[in-house]
């Protein structure tokens, strides 16, 4: 359960560097919000340190994002920093689940992954710009839309990938399949209840939606080794 748990951070921490990489590039932040972004960045290197024990190869991108945070303002700041760096472990961090994508024993086992990059990613990089206090107000419906989109694209690849089981097979995964599945709607609900009920979002909101949505992925792991 840890190992499937730890094969699905990789994919999200993909989706969150990309998504804050954009926002320091192209978003239209002030400097103190530059620097609590920047603040939030050894949470990234935490997370892909702990994936380094599926796969030494992550501890490459563990260094590319300290050396980048070593080398910026975590207090009001107007620079960017090196960028070249953090586009080097964006690209390290593709080239990771590349692999990892390779490796899938089907295609519905590669779609999932590669769905996991925009659903856990958009998640996880919303919850970190709230906790950094972005006023990117966009994001806080543009990011639980994209969940919503990505949450059918995984559903279709775990049905893709039921319908190639055999009887015996499919019986086993039935209940882990009707619990991940029921975790993923429990999860894009809870991510979408400030929208659905116009209020402020919340980080126990978002802290709470991403838990409920590594379990349901977690559990829905299972189907694709099989």
């Amino acid at each position: 359960m840890v190992q499937q748990l730890l094969a699905v951070f990789a994919p999200m921490l993909l989706g969150a560097q990309l998504i804050l990489t954009l926002i320091l590039i192209k978003g239209d932040i002030c400097p103190g919000q530059r620097g609590r972004i920047h603040k939030i960045l050894p949470a990234i290197a935490i997370l892909w340190l702990a994936v380094a024990s599926l796969k030494i190869q992550a501890m490459m991108v563990v260094f590319a994002i300290a050396y980048f945070y070593s080398q910026v303002q975590t207090k009001k700041t107007r620079d960017q920093g090196p960028m070249w760096v953090m586009y080097l472990a964006n690209g390290l961090a593709l080239a990771y689940v590349g692999i990892v994508v390779a490796e899938q024993q089907s295609i519905a086992a590669g779609l999932n992954v590669l769905v996991q990059v925009l659903l856990l990613g958009a998640l996880f990089a919303h919850l970190l710009l709230t906790i950094a206090r972005t006023r990117l107000q966009a994001f806080h419906r543009i990011l639980p839309v994209s969940g919503v989109v990505a949450a059918m694209l995984m559903s279709l690849a775990i049905l893709l990938e039921a319908s190639g089981l055999g009887d015996e097979a499919l019986v086993s995964a039935t209940q882990p399949l009707l619990i991940g599945l029921a975790l993923l709607l429990s999860a894009i609900v809870i991510w979408c209840w400030h929208m659905l009920m116009s209020k402020e979002i919340q980080k126990v909101q978002l802290s709470i939606a991403l838990v409920v949505m590594l379990a349901a992925t977690t559990f829905n792991q299972g189907l694709f080794v099989l």
